[in-house]
Formats: C-alpha cells, sequence, structure tokens
C-alpha cells in the first residue's frame, strides 16, 4: 500500500490532466444529479417569477430580460438564461428581451429562440409570449428612457416590427407596466439599472451575476434589488427549483456543478495522496541516512 502511494505521488501529470478533463466531460453526458441546496437569494428571484400571471389573465404584466453578456461569460449565465426563460414559458407568461452588450445580441437571441422552440408544442408564440428587442445604447440613457416611454427607443423589435403590433408590447409603455427586470450581466450592468431603474423610476428588479460578482452586489439586496442569481450554482439551484415544481429536466447549470463538484473531489484527493507520499518518501529517505 504503501508503495502504490509513493507510486502515485509521483504520477505523470499528463494523466492528471486526462481525468480532469474525463472528470469534467462525464456528467454532461451522464448526469449525476447531486444534490443542490437552494440558497435564499436564488429562491427570491424564483418567487418573483413564479408570481407572473399567464398572458391570458387580467392584469398580466411581461418580464422584461436584459441579457448582458458575452461568449466570455456564457458558462455562467447562459444557463441562468434558459431557466429563467423556462420558468416564463412554463407559466405561460410572457418576457421582453434586450441587451447592452454588443456581441450579446446574437447570443440572447439565440437563447431566447431556442428555449421558445422546446415550449412551441405548449403554444408558447412569437409577439404572444415573447419579443426581442436586440441591441441598444448608450445603457444609462435608455434605462432611463423605458421609464418614460420605452418607444422613445424601441418603436420596432428587433425584426422591424411596430411595437403597437405586437401583441405582447400594444399594452406596455414603461415599468409600471413590467412584472419585474431581470439583469444577467458578466459587468458593472446591475449597478446602472439600480442607478437608473431604480431609483429613478421606483422599478421593480432583480439580477443574475457571475460568482466572482455576487459579494459586490449582496449589499443591494433586498431594497434594490429583490433577489440575485449568483453564478453556475445559481443557475443550477434555479434548475433544481424549476425540476421540484415542474418536472422540467435539469440543464446546463446542473450538469456543471456536477463537473466541478466531482472534478474538486478528485483534486483533493490527488492532494492528499501527494502528501502521504511525500512523508513516506521523506522518511524512508531519512531511514536509509
Amino acid at each position: 500500500m504503501k508503495e502504490l502511494l509513493v507510486r502515485l505521488s509521483h504520477l505523470d501529470r499528463r494523466w492528471v490532466f486526462l481525468m480532469v478533463f474525463v472528470l469534467t466531460a462525464v456528467p454532461f453526458f451522464l448526469p449525476m444529479k447531486l444534490p443542490i441546496k437552494t440558497t435564499r437569494y436564488t429562491q427570491m428571484v424564483f418567487q418573483e417569477i413564479e408570481t407572473m400571471k399567464p398572458v391570458t389573465d387580467p392584469g398580466f404584466k411581461p418580464l422584461l430580460l436584459s441579457m448582458d453578456f458575452d461568449p466570455g461569460t456564457m458558462a455562467e449565465l447562459g444557463p441562468m438564461a434558459k431557466a429563467m426563460l423556462r420558468h416564463v414559458f412554463a407559466k405561460k407568461s410572457g418576457v421582453v428581451v434586450l441587451t447592452f452588450v454588443p456581441m450579446g445580441s446574437a447570443l440572447a437571441q439565440e437563447i431566447l429562440l431556442s428555449v421558445a422552440g422546446d415550449f412551441k408544442d405548449q403554444g408558447i408564440e412569437e409577439g404572444v409570449h415573447f419579443a426581442f428587442l436586440g441591441y441598444t445604447a448608450p445603457p444609462d440613457a435608455v434605462i432611463q428612457s423605458i421609464g418614460r416611454n420605452i418607444r422613445d427607443n424601441y418603436p420596432k423589435d428587433f425584426r422591424g416590427r411596430p411595437l403597437e403590433e405586437i401583441p405582447l408590447l400594444a399594452p406596455v409603455t414603461n415599468y409600471r407596466d413590467f412584472h419585474i427586470v431581470v439583469d444577467l450581466a458578466g459587468s458593472s450592468m446591475p449597478a446602472a439599472w439600480m442607478a437608473n431603474a431604480v431609483e429613478r423610476f421606483s422599478a421593480r428588479f432583480a439580477m443574475g451575476v457571475t460568482n466572482v460578482m455576487a459579494a459586490d452586489y449582496t449589499p443591494f439586496i433586498p431594497e434594490q434589488s429583490k433577489g440575485m442569481i449568483a453564478g453556475l450554482r445559481g443557475a443550477a439551484e434555479y434548475e433544481r427549483m424549476l425540476n421540484d415544481h415542474y418536472g422540467i429536466d435539469l440543464g446546463d447549470g446542473a450538469r456543471g456543478m456536477d463537473s466541478q463538484s466531482v472534478t474538486h473531489i478528485f483534486v483533493l484527493l490527488l492532494i492528499v495522496v501527494g502528501n502521504i507520499g511525500y512523508f513516506l518518501t521523506a522518511r524512508k529517505k531519512g531511514a536509509t541516512r
């Protein structure tokens, strides 16, 4: 046993890299469904969306979802966006999507159409349950203009249709006509929304951010923000709640957390084995002197 531990402590690093690759990739093909404890901030966001009404109900108000991320933060924020859209569509409610990131326009549209396509058999229709407004700048001015009249900067949707001809947007004028604003961002965009929409127009707001940004935005909860989804784990928590409430399959967030968990366990085992092997080797050398 001692000899085995010593040999493992000197294992060629290429085998280590190969094992990390395998342990990272396998959960995406064979989901492990490891348990995930839901944090309070993620649950707050979920409950905000859960209170939305179907588009056919009196008093319905759509979600305004700002997907402010690019390929660099897609791994963390993409699963959040998909989970939230699935939640909205599962409730037969509505969502209006926009972005302030130039490279995020194609990503946002692709995610929106992909998730909507999964719910097509359930009657989810463009213009009725979802609309895409595309990319506009500068953020601060546009966010303020939405508080006065959304048509000041968005007279038409991404496809060039006037808002008055889109059933979902025809009754919308400003933030009072949205259930809540949610910003999924890999930058300082949540601060811009809170300064220009929450403080100036009392808009209801929640956010999803990368894990490294979570500590910076925690102090704004719950006054300025009604909750926060933090990183890939937050996306996995949201997916778990969707699975519990609606039976929707777990997505990339949960699979990503499975990969992280098993890889971290493997690295910890390597550290333990490496240290044991080191001390055994050092003791053997000491005994031979």
